[in-house]
């Protein structure tokens, strides 16, 4: 019996040998609207330990890495965020820039090699 969310997989390589695989979903965290001491409040959503700050008002997000209750490292301060300032507008976002950025096709992608030189 597999944890919820979590799928087996079978996958042939090109020269025939199978082998089953497993994938679990990406960690997800809110979204939650938060106030500072100054009264600020700001929606942070976290997908993937991508964390997402939304200010009221603001026109971008701030993204670190972490997750909602805990450390933060920050990662880019202004990521442009065209949408109604709205959790659901947040977490939408956050989720289609996260798998984004990791699939490489934002920012610099990774490259594998086979060998090394």
């Amino acid at each position: 019996m597999l944890p919820l969310g979590v799928t087996a997989q079978e996958i042939t390589y090109r020269n025939d040998r199978k082998q089953i695989i497993y994938t679990a979903p990406y960690v997800s965290e809110g979204p939650v609207l938060v106030r500072d001491l100054l009264g600020r409040q700001a929606w942070m959503f976290m997908y993937a330990h991508f964390v997402f700050a939304w200010a009221e008002g603001a026109v971008q997000v701030q993204v670190s890495h972490g997750t909602l209750n805990g450390p933060k490292m920050l990662l880019w301060k202004g990521v442009s965020i065209s949408a109604f300032w709205s959790g659901p507008a947040l977490a939408e976002f956050g989720q289609a820039w996260a798998v984004e950025q990791m699939s490489g096709r934002r920012g610099t992608p990774a490259v594998v090699k086979d060998q090394l030189p």
